[in-house]
């Protein structure tokens, strides 16, 4: 190594010395400062807890009196003192339990936190009601609120010293205060009743959009707070019938200071408005008042309409024939108009209250009225007739309908009965009955005699009838064309008057009989007639339609459709005859109808025909009882005969069979 790099060597290793030394000095100085730093926090501290220690009789005193959680902390949070409701708030084991207050501090409000307590401490002053989120020892969140001041020593800040409490409970009530203050509100501006409330100078408080919408002001709810009333009623009386009232009203109302409800007006467009005015006081001292205000428009209309209907019911109910009783559930009557007074013979006085059927029921009726009563009970309805006793004795018979009667819970409450006197009816009833047992005796009696009188008519006749044989037998050689002529004409006039007597036994016999009503197939029993019926072979009968199943006499039946369809074929006049059965079916009754084309009938014979003995053609076959014995066999079968015809151009005639 040459001499000029060992110098070089040399001099760095000589700066190298000195920069150690300096780097030593430094430190030295250094560890000095430190020193004495660490010594002035240690008689801090000394001071602090001199500064306790003199004061501690005096922090003693206010632990053992305060009620509140007392804490004094140094100026990094630790808990230099604190009282019990302090250990129970932070939950803590004891009031020597080392805890720092800056810990329990929820991370998110550590900084609003540092930067409140580093203000007073730079600044002095203190600090109040602040809210603070934090999490205590045994691991519950709690909102506390902290009061707290400086602790000085030659105006140098310490410690701090404040009051803690627990406001969780507190704060939670306040929201749900303010949740309920905004359902209120919500609940206010959406009611159908218009509110308006003022304080004592008559500046809106608190209105809601119905109210806006009654008086049609065209402003937000919002927007009146604070507006000033005075002149309110002024600018709106014009909206009303009687607008002078309208402000004297509002006036009366407001200088007496008393509730009112159910005040009515009455608008210039028809609407009916119902107000109610309360005061509010506090401490007997007054604040304002509300105003309510309902659109009872349509109430008001129903409620007349009701009154109307309940009038006219009600005056239809007291002077109507029948009795209408009203009863409760054990039965006792608590309503009756005046038909049943009536009909009872009892004044109201004399019978609400009481068990009707204690005092009017026979005793024969009473358990059939004790099961009816009963039904009524399980909601059931029923009628039924029943034998009662007036008030004078009189025995009556009542027609009875029952209902039972429910309250607006859709519950039982009693019944409903109207009654029907009808103890003439029945009296009228018996009558007929023995009317129809001496009727049907008469009838019987007649229709012996019918046949009787036919026999006997009939005797004569045949006797007439053999001695002319006789005559013509024994005279045959005697007597001339005319003799001859005369004695053929007596005998055709017989004949008629044997068929003529025959015919009015048969007629008579219509109606009497007591043949039960069967199912017939008339379409069997028109094709079994035009089987059996002589028919030119001119003459084509036809059924157009499936003719149907009908309860009726067969025998009668069968008379009607072999008349009718006879009378078709017997007064067609045409070379090629023909004859049409048709039907319609309607909802009570099937209607038949036999058309042919035969001479027609003029119309003023269209009723006369139906009459006994009254033929247009003076054949000596027709005895002019055959259309006769048609309808009164229609008629027994509760339908109707009627004809359309034409002379010429043929005859339809029409009849109903009842379903």
């Amino acid at each position: 190594m040459s001499k000029e790099e060992i110098d070089i060597l040399k001099r760095a290793l000589a700066r190298e010395k000195a920069s150690r030394k300096v780097a030593e000095e430094i430190l030295e100085l250094k560890s000095a400062e430190l020193w004495e730093a660490n010594q002035k926090l240690s008689r801090a501290y000394s001071e602090v807890e001199s500064l306790l220690s003199k004061t501690d009789s005096q922090l003693q005193g206010v632990f053992e009196t305060i009620v509140d959680a007392y804490v004094v902390a140094d100026i990094n949070g630790h808990i230099i003192k604190m009282n019990q409701a302090t250990v129970s708030l932070l939950g803590l084991k004891d009031v020597n339990d080392s805890c720092n207050l800056m810990e329990l501090v929820k991370p998110s409000e550590y900084n609003n936190v540092y930067l409140a307590f580093n203000n007073i401490y730079k600044y002095g002053g203190s600090i109040s009601d602040l809210l603070v989120n934090i999490t205590t020892k045994d691991r519950r969140d709690i909102i506390v609120q902290i009061n707290a001041s400086v602790i000085y020593d030659n105006g140098v800040p310490i410690a701090t010293q404040g009051i803690v409490r627990d406001i969780t409970k507190d704060k939670e009530a306040e929201e749900y205060l303010i949740q309920s203050e905004n359902r209120l509100s919500t609940l206010i501006r959406n009611l159908d009743s218009g509110v308006l409330l003022e304080d004592e100078n008559r500046k809106i408080v608190l209105t809601n959009n119905k109210f806006c919408d009654l008086f049609e002001i065209p402003l937000q709810p919002d927007q009146l707070i604070g507006t000033d009333c005075s002149n309110s009623a002024e600018e709106s009386k014009d909206m009303f019938v009687d607008s002078k009232g309208f402000i004297n009203r509002i006036n009366e109302i407001i200088e007496k200071r008393d509730l009112v409800v159910g005040d009515e007006l009455k608008m210039v467009n028809g609407s009916i408005l119902e107000r109610d005015y309360i005061p509010v006081f506090s401490d007997s001292k007054y604040k304002g008042h509300l105003w309510s205000y309902r659109d009872v428009t349509l109430r008001r209309k129903y409620r007349q309409n009701i009154e109307a209907e309940r009038e006219k019911y009600r005056s239809i109910i007291a002077n109507m024939h029948l009795g209408l009783v009203e009863l409760d559930k054990e039965e006792r009557i608590i309503m009756a108009n005046q038909s049943y007074l009536n009909m009872s013979g009892y004044s109201e006085e004399e019978i609400l209250g009481k068990v009707g059927k204690d005092i009017l029921l026979a005793k024969a009726d009473r358990d059939m009225v004790e099961e009816r009563m009963y039904e009524r009970k399980k909601g059931l309805t029923n009628a039924y007739e029943i034998r009662v006793k007036n008030k004078q004795g009189e025995l009556r018979h009542w027609l009875v309908s029952g209902a039972p009667n429910y309250n607006f819970n859709g519950e039982i409450i009693g019944s409903i009965g109207i009654i029907y006197d009808i103890t003439e009816i029945k009296a009228l009833h018996l009558q007929k009955e023995n009317l129809l047992l001496k009727l049907e005796k008469s009838n019987d009696e007649l229709q012996e005699y019918a046949h009787i009188v036919s026999h006997d008519l009939k005797s004569p006749l045949r006797s007439i009838d053999a001695l002319l044989q006789w005559i013509k037998e024994d005279n045959k050689e005697k007597l001339d064309e005319t003799s001859m002529q005369n004695i053929s004409h007596i005998e055709t006039t017989l004949e008629k008057m044997e068929q003529l007597i025959s015919d009015v036994l048969e007629y008579s016999s219509v109606g009497s009989d007591n043949s039960q009503n069967e199912s017939i197939d008339t379409n069997d029993l028109v094709n079994d007639l035009i089987r059996i019926l002589y028919i030119p072979e001119h003459i084509e009968i036809e059924v157009h339609d499936k003719l149907p199943i009908v309860s009726g006499d067969r025998t009668k039946l069968q008379q009607l459709f072999q008349n009718l369809i006879s009378n078709a074929v017997k007064f067609i006049d045409k070379p090629k005859g023909k004859i049409d059965v048709k039907l319609i079916e309607l909802s009570e009754y099937y209607q038949f109808s036999i058309t042919d084309n035969g001479i027609g009938i003029e119309e003023k014979y269209h009723e006369k025909i139906f009459k006994i003995f009254h033929s247009l053609n003076k054949s000596k076959d027709s005895t002019g009882i055959g259309l006769s014995l048609v309808k009164k066999i229609v008629n027994l079968h509760e339908g109707k005969i009627w004809l359309e015809s034409e002379p010429g151009n043929g005859t339809t005639f029409y009849f109903t069979i009842k379903k």
